[in-house]
């Protein structure tokens, strides 16, 4: 097994316990990690949008939604791409939406 793999899901699996997400130290306890080992995963996940930060806490970010998700896209369209395609449509160029987090801009759909 590869352990920063199972390290990074125990954290996913600690942050999917709260709701109104929770602070790095306490995922990191939850985890049975060591806080710097918690911080640099954490930090890592939320880079690659599987969780963001707000607030202090950790909660899940779009690309965590999005495996949830995928089951239910195939047979139903988001809202938001329902959306995006109408007015693709309505203006005749390509639309996107974005959002800015942690200093980057994130392309959601």
């Amino acid at each position: 097994m590869i352990g920063s793999v199972q390290r990074a899901l125990r954290l996913l699996e600690a942050v999917g316990t709260h709701r109104d997400g929770a602070p790095a130290k306490q995922l990191a306890r939850e985890a049975g990690l060591p806080l710097p080992t918690a911080y640099h995963l954490l930090r890592t996940l939320t880079h690659e949008g599987y969780l963001r930060r707000e607030n202090g806490v950790f909660l899940f970010g779009a690309a965590a939604e999005n495996l949830t998700a995928a089951r239910g896209s195939r047979s139903r369209p988001s809202t938001v791409t329902d959306s995006l395609a109408h007015w693709r449509d309505a203006i005749g160029v390509p639309v996107y939406c974005a959002v800015y987090r942690e200093g980057e801009i994130e392309l959601i759909a």
